[in-house]
């Protein structure tokens, strides 16, 4: 799931009283949302919750992640957590990074990361989407992602 819709699910989440810890490999992402409490694993993106195949690693990360979160007491902590993946040829390119590239020996040969830089002003499709958008107040909206009725009801 994306990191930024968990972060601004998770920031709703505790406005209702529920605590909530974000499990994060993307940094820079998490930074921005600044969700109530997170901990960040420095691993391939889709492996957030540790190697496959490895219940015993998962497990731990799980309990470590947990202890960590929820011994933030101030909001929009980033903890890290020392989890590292088997070595960091993914770093090198990390959206063309897969395990099959890793076996075969050609991860991490693209250009690297060549994602968008990120912005803190929305960005719509087209003008018809930010018209939509604007429409609908930033509470309502809020409620429409997390798929809860508007207020009142």
């Amino acid at each position: 799931m994306c990191h930024q819709s968990v972060g601004l699910i998770a920031r709703t989440i505790e406005e209702a009283g529920v605590p909530t810890i974000s499990f994060t490999s993307a940094r820079s992402i998490t930074e921005r949302v600044q969700p109530p409490r997170s901990v960040f694993i420095d691993l391939p993106l889709g492996h957030t919750a540790g190697a496959p195949n490895d219940p015993v690693g998962q497990r731990q990360l799980l309990t470590d992640g947990l202890v960590a979160g929820f011994a933030v007491t101030e909001p929009g902590t980033i903890v890290n957590l020392p989890f590292r993946w088997i070595d960091d040829d993914w770093k090198a390119a990390p959206l063309s990074w897969s395990r099959a590239a890793q076996v075969g020996g050609t991860s991490g040969s693209s250009a690297g990361d060549t994602r968008t830089a990120r912005s803190s002003e929305p960005v719509y499709h087209d003008d018809d989407d930010r018209e939509a958008a604007e429409a609908v107040a930033w509470s309502e909206q809020r409620q429409v992602c997390l798929g809860l009725p508007p207020d009142g009801e």
